[in-house]
């Protein structure tokens, strides 16, 4: 007979039922230790972190963009902008949404003047944003609108404007898509005119809208600095269609025409030709036509350096206008021979004759005299040539305001020869720039004071007056006004009796000096062959100069020289600038 023992199973029941409170405890308990140990590291740890990822899903920054500077030049009395903020459209597209792509490209080319393939390429693409134009007017964007076209994006920014077209454009530069200035003076005073972009720092809801709270922060924008330029828009205007008309006739490259008054170094007109509509920077495909190459262009100034050799040999007492020497139409030294241009010999010529004639032989005879040694070309002689051609700005910049002012190029002394200090005194196997020839010529003219040259006037106050920007007097006695004296009335005579005769006007004194360079090949050895530079500097009315100007014309594809190239521009510019100030003819 068996016995039943429910108490047994009873016991194991309660054995299982325990074992499972008790995992399920255990398990509960774990789960709290976990949970509280990923609270302690959220909240001791990592608090901070979190914190700040709250604050900004519910706080927002905005960029406030800066208003850039306005510049202006004088007109008349008053002031007028030739560089100035507009407002433009960036045109965009989201193809995922555009319903009718053929229609779309249809009315897009006719309002933007693009071709119509061009157009329907980019709103057919697979990108969810394409960007079709940068540049879309008030006008176009306000007939965009008008279509309603699903997909077309348009988002207004800020943009330069330049109301006078190409005239200004080399001086000026531009300013890019993304507000940086490029080239000229937006880019030399990009910081300045720029400003300074401001912020603010709001509060938003669980849209990201901003709302009002005490907690929104604002950093105002600082709006950049506005100029006024030395630059005359008529000048501008008379030296651009002047160099335009040099530069056509003569079949040349290029050119450049600048206007400086000599008693202030302040810029009256800086053009070069071909030039650009800053406007449309962006169809431009030769980038060199960015450059000002007034400032930025270095080459070999030829025969016009020759008035800086024969200042060095004035100022020293080396020699005298009236100083005669025997042109033998060459000079031999150290197995080189040193000709005038075209063969020439005159027999006993002065220091006069040498500007007028533009004598090679004489300024080597020049720089002999230097040294001591009346038939040699001496070390003392060196340095001397070597202080004059620094003490006038040659090899560094001059300073003006401009990007990409090149230096000119001066060989080291210790990588000098006697031939390379011949070559130099008329301009050969050395290299310059318009300005630096320009404000060289210009110390002549006022008596020995160098000054920097500058476009910039001043900067506009809060009060709209003017604040001169300071003085730009660089050295006030490169030369004695006595040998400056000498050697303008020596220029003189290359308008009245020489090659700058083109440019001679009855009842004014003008002086000037012509040189027509050779153009050196791109390994340095040798010379272009019929490839030159043509160029002319001068001043008016000697004894009390108005202004100085230089005019260059680069690879005429004509015969002749500077004369027939560079002079007649430069006397177009110079009746202009006579009756600009009022100089009267003498009786």
């Amino acid at each position: 007979m068996s016995v039943l023992q429910p108490h047994n199973n009873e016991t194991e029941s309660s054995r299982n039922k325990n074992r499972r409170i008790l995992i399920l405890v255990v398990f509960c308990a774990l789960l709290w230790v976990i949970t509280a140990g990923r609270l302690f590291f959220v909240q001791a740890i990592d608090g901070k972190d979190y914190l700040a990822r709250a604050d900004n899903q519910q706080q927002r920054k905005f960029e406030i963009p800066a208003k850039r500077g306005t510049i202006y030049i004088h007109e008349n009395e008053s002031l007028i902008p030739i560089a100035l903020n507009t407002q433009v459209y960036t045109l965009a597209a989201d193809p995922k949404f555009i319903t009718d792509q053929t229609k779309t490209a249809d009315q897009l080319s006719a309002i933007l003047k693009q071709p119509k393939d061009v157009i329907q390429q980019k709103v057919s693409s697979k990108g969810r944003y394409v960007e079709l134009s940068k540049t879309v007017d008030s006008d176009s964007a306000d007939a965009i609108k008008k279509l309603a076209l699903p997909g077309i994006i348009l988002a207004q920014r800020p943009a330069r404007q330049y109301p006078e077209n190409e005239l200004f454009s080399q001086v000026l530069g531009y300013v890019n898509a993304d507000g940086q200035g490029q080239y000229g003076f937006e880019q030399f005073a990009n910081d300045r005119l720029g400003g300074k972009t401001g912020q603010l720092k709001t509060v938003t809801d669980s849209l990201g809208i901003p709302i009002n709270s005490a907690e929104n922060t604002l950093v105002s924008p600082k709006d950049g600095q506005s100029y006024v330029l030395t630059l005359d828009r008529g000048l501008q205007q008379v030296a651009a269609d002047a160099i335009k008309s040099a530069v056509e006739a003569n079949k040349a490259e290029s050119g450049s025409i600048v206007v400086m008054e000599p008693s202030t170094g302040a810029i009256k007109a800086m053009v070069n030709y071909p030039d650009y509509n800053p406007n449309d920077y962006a169809k431009v495909k030769d980038y060199s036509l960015f450059q000002n190459s007034a400032v930025s262009k270095q080459f070999e100034p030829g025969s016009g350096f020759k008035i800086i050799t024969m200042a060095a040999g004035l100022d020293t007492g080396k020699v005298t206008p009236t100083t005669q020497y025997n042109d033998t139409g060459e000079v031999k030294f150290s197995g080189y021979t040193i000709k005038n241009a075209e063969n020439h010999k005159f027999g006993i010529q002065t220091m006069t004759d040498v500007i007028q004639k533009s004598l090679n032989t004489g300024v080597v005879f020049v720089l002999e005299q230097l040294g001591g040694n009346p038939t040699a070309i001496t070390q003392k002689g060196k340095e001397v040539f070597r202080d004059y051609m620094n003490r006038f700005g040659f090899g560094k910049v001059t300073g003006i305001e401009q990007a990409g002012e090149a230096t000119g190029y001066i060989k080291s002394d210790k990588n000098s020869y006697d031939i390379d200090y011949a070559n130099m005194t008329f301009g050969q196997g050395l290299s310059t720039t318009s300005i630096q020839m320009l404000a060289a010529t210009a110390a002549i003219a006022n008596g020995g004071k160098l000054y920097r040259p500058h476009i910039v006037e001043g900067s506009v106050a809060a009060d709209g007056g003017i604040q001169k920007e300071g003085n730009y007097l660089v050295n006030d006695r490169i030369m004695s006004p006595e040998a400056a004296a000498q050697l303008s009335q020596m220029m003189t005579q290359v308008v009245q009796h020489g090659s700058g005769y083109l440019t001679k006007m009855p009842g004014y004194s003008i002086a000037g000096k012509t040189g027509t360079a050779q153009v050196p090949l791109a390994n340095g050895k040798g010379y272009e062959p019929n490839k030159n530079i043509g160029s002319f500097v001068g001043f008016a009315p000697v004894g009390d100069p108005k202004f100085v100007m230089f005019v260059r014309v680069d690879y005429p594809h004509v015969e002749g020289f500077a004369e027939k190239t560079a002079v007649p521009a430069f006397a177009t510019v110079a009746k202009e600038l006579l009756r600009y100030y009022h100089v009267a003819p003498t009786q």
